[in-house]
Parts: C-alpha cells; sequence; structure tokens
C-alpha cells in the first residue's frame, strides 16, 4: 500500500469517527430529553395494566377490579412527583436566596439572569407546573 494511499484511509478513518461524534454530540441532548421523561399517568398506568394482564392472564372481571386501582397510584404517583419537585425547587430558592446574600450588586444581576433561565427551563420541562412555572426567587 502506498504511503499516500495509507494516509487518505487513515483520514477517511477520522472524518468518519468525528462525524460519529459531531452526530452523537448534537443527538443525544435531544435522546436523552424524550427517553428519560417520566411517563404521564395514563402511560404508566396503561403499561402496568398490560404487563399484570400479560403476565397473569387476567380475566375481564379481574381486569375491571385492578384497573382502578392501577389508575388511582398512576395519579398518585403524579402527585408525589409534584410535590417532590415543588419542594426541590423551594429548597433551591432558599439556598439561591443565602448565595445572593454573599453577592455583590454586579454579581446578583447575573445571578437573576442566570436562575431567570433556569425558572424558563423547568417550566419548558415540567409542563405540569401550571403557565407560570416554579416560584420566583425569594427576595433578600
Amino acid at each position: 500500500m502506498s504511503n499516500s494511499r495509507t494516509i487518505r484511509v487513515i483520514l477517511y478513518a477520522v472524518l468518519i469517527f468525528l462525524a460519529g461524534a459531531v452526530t452523537g454530540a448534537l443527538l443525544t441532548p435531544w435522546l436523552c430529553r424524550e427517553s428519560f421523561r417520566p411517563p404521564e399517568p395514563k402511560q404508566l398506568s396503561a403499561h402496568m395494566l398490560k404487563h399484570l394482564h400479560e403476565e397473569l392472564h387476567l380475566s375481564d372481571e379481574q381486569l375491571m377490579k385492578i384497573k382502578p386501582l392501577v389508575e388511582k397510584t398512576g395519579a398518585d404517583l403524579e402527585t408525589i412527583r409534584r410535590e417532590t419537585l415543588r419542594k426541590v425547587l423551594d429548597r433551591l430558592a432558599q439556598t439561591n436566596k443565602q448565595v445572593s446574600a454573599v453577592l455583590t450588586p454586579e454579581q446578583k444581576v447575573q445571578f437573576d439572569k442566570m436562575e431567570a433561565e433556569h425558572r424558563k427551563r423547568i417550566h419548558e420541562h415540567h409542563h405540569f407546573l401550571g403557565p407560570h412555572g416554579p416560584p420566583p426567587p425569594i427576595e433578600p
């Protein structure tokens, strides 16, 4: 194999590797958001019911009795998830208040911008927080 041919083969291999790396870097955040999002209560309930029905060969009568139990559990889990997120956001707001007390006025302006962007991202990813998203930061 000639020297120029070897260099071309290596160059092509590097280009293919780089193309894969760039594609992965661009697609990973989108795929993670979609793949790791918790299921909606109806989806969770439907999945649980299907699994129970397939594995246990439930009769129609059993399915009718179990369905409300599973649906209630799905709704309860959604409530727990919302309450947990609210507690997390409240705790972060407390920390932000403490951090803000240490910052200079210039840093506080930047910190407020950072927190506004963070609240916007939370609202985009957690639509169940309502039209106003998480609570605004606590004023010092």
